[in-house]
């Protein structure tokens, strides 16, 4: 019965840490990147987009962060963070000026994923 206990104390803290899921960091790496091509459409619409696509990418930064992957992590990061800021942009033009640096980070996570791999 004492390893009840153990399993009880252990399964709080297993839950907390992110799993390494490899590919899904990976699919949402691609998703995140084939949104960001795509045009903007509007003020409104852009805007959600970006918030969206921030969310696409903080799924893929704590997938690599869970598969101790830190320089890759910390590129999505980056363009997670522009996504996001692309959500509260003045103008449909300056949301997709965001979207260009955002893609221009995710294609260097790309470029590191597919040159070194999760360091």
């Amino acid at each position: 019965m004492w390893w009840l206990m153990v399993v009880a104390l252990v399964a709080p803290a297993s839950a907390q840490r992110p799993r390494c899921d490899f590919g899904t960091g990976v699919e949402a790496l691609r998703d995140a990147q084939s949104r960001l091509a795509a045009p903007v459409v509007g003020l409104l619409a852009g805007r959600e987009a970006g918030l969206a696509i921030a969310t696409v990418l903080d799924t893929a930064r704590d997938r690599f962060v869970g598969c101790a992957c830190p320089r890759l992590a910390e590129q999505v990061d980056e363009a997670a963070r522009l996504a996001e800021q692309a959500g509260y942009e003045a103008s449909a033009a300056r949301i997709g000026q965001t979207f260009a640096q955002a893609g221009f980070r995710t294609r260097l996570a790309r470029q590191l994923l597919e040159g070194v791999g999760c360091r």
